[in-house]
């Protein structure tokens, strides 16, 4: 497998993109490119890039989306774009697609569709695992992957992130093809001879004692032990809906809910993405009722360490132990948490993996994936607050 990675942060779209691509094709060393895997901040989310791209590839599958910052070996970076070229062995296969307005129809419907796309010309190749990018402003997220799991597998391994933009939430945006669209997704479905490892770690801690979900839809909760459920927060941090209202970023980052998995003895974490007039809580997943939650809490340090258990879990998880690739998608949440300190998740990565290891990644307004099940062979889920690392072996 060859890998070849361009950075650019020139101010100019088309500069910027020309050479990212071009530094990239130095870097991968090989006539022909397989794939494209392209993250970049909101501006460079046009026409004009894409053209530029299919100009100098020709015609190369693309998949890829928008990002708040993006991760590669060099560093972080608010304003960029980065490109990735992928050449594969004999014996790997793969398959792109993308679903367009996702967000103008059912949540389970729309990945249904996705996963039906994917599933074209697998009919006689076995299928190893899917890489989902989404619209990051997508409410049910959940049963978005609820749909692609209907079509390619109720524990077939799925993994993914949703776009972000510059932490504005106004639009993000999917990389597909020869096209930037948004309220859309897009993904890749791997098959043949191909190994890799998982990492999922959150590394918010429960506070308190435990509550039930009395009364829950979809990603919505109504009512916390039988009360309206902002109470929760108006209990704990001491004021009153309005100035949760006000505060609902640094609540949502700093104190978001755990839906504890008794199946897996782990928790879940959801965002609080608004609060309603009534008191309930609309949240970034779905919250089922019956559910036993706990306020989570997260400080630098349980961060660094949940990147530290990510790590080894992807690595330890290759069959060769030794990585090819690394996709890093890294909830904004820790970044925003982390601040300065962002860059130590970088380095653990870098650590584990080598030096040398291509990484490329972004942040991300969610992420996807099983928890742990044998080869990764489990119920995907719609995570928040995660570091999620998928390594890619020879």
């Amino acid at each position: 497998m060859s890998i070849g990675i361009g950075l650019s942060t020139e101010k100019d779209s088309f500069l910027a993109t020309k050479d990212a691509l071009q530094r990239a094709i130095k870097n991968i060393r090989q006539e022909r490119v397989d794939l494209a895997i392209i993250f970049s901040s909101i501006e460079f989310a046009h026409s004009r890039t894409v053209k530029t791209i299919n100009s100098l590839l020709g015609p190369v599958p693309v998949v890829g989306c928008t990002s708040a910052a993006l991760i590669c070996n060099e560093g972080i970076f608010k304003h960029g774009i980065a490109i990735m070229l992928l050449n594969f062995p004999q014996g790997v296969y793969f398959k792109t697609a993308s679903a367009a307005e996702i967000n103008s129809k059912n949540a389970f419907e729309a990945g249904e569709e996705l996963g039906e796309k994917l599933n074209l010309g697998f009919k006689d190749i076995q299928r190893r695992l899917a890489i989902i990018l989404s619209d990051g402003l997508m409410e049910d997220g959940s049963g978005f992957i609820y749909g692609i799991q209907e079509k390619l597998g109720g524990n077939f391994p799925i993994v993914g992130a949703s776009a972000s933009d510059n932490l504005r939430f106004l639009r993000t945006m999917i990389y597909s093809h020869q096209e930037v669209i948004t309220n859309a997704a897009c993904g890749i479905l791997w098959g043949g001879s191909l190994n890799f490892g998982l990492g999922i770690k959150h590394g918010w801690k429960p506070l308190g004692k435990p509550r039930h979900v009395t009364k829950a839809e979809g990603n919505i909760v109504y009512e916390i032990d039988g009360a309206y459920a902002a109470k929760l927060y108006e209990e704990y941090l001491a004021c009153d809906v309005a100035q949760l209202k006000k505060e609902l970023k640094i609540v949502s980052i700093f104190y978001p809910i755990g839906v504890y998995l008794a199946d897996k003895e782990e928790y879940l974490v959801r965002n609080i993405l608004a609060i309603r007039n009534d008191g309930a809580l609309v949240c970034q997943g779905n919250i089922p009722s019956d559910s036993q939650i706990r306020l989570m809490i997260g400080t630098k340090e349980s961060c660094l360490a949940a990147a530290r258990e990510a790590a080894g879990q992807a690595k330890k998880a290759l069959v060769s132990g030794k990585a090819e690739f690394v996709l890093m998608f890294d909830s904004i949440s820790r970044y925003m948490l982390l601040g300065r300190d962002a860059v130590k998740e970088l380095e653990i990565v870098k650590n584990e993996f080598g030096s040398g290891v291509p990484v490329l990644g972004f942040y991300t307004y969610g992420e996807q994936g099983p928890l742990s099940a044998v080869s990764y062979q489990g119920k995907a889920y719609s995570h928040n607050q995660t570091i999620t690392l998928l390594a890619i072996g020879g």
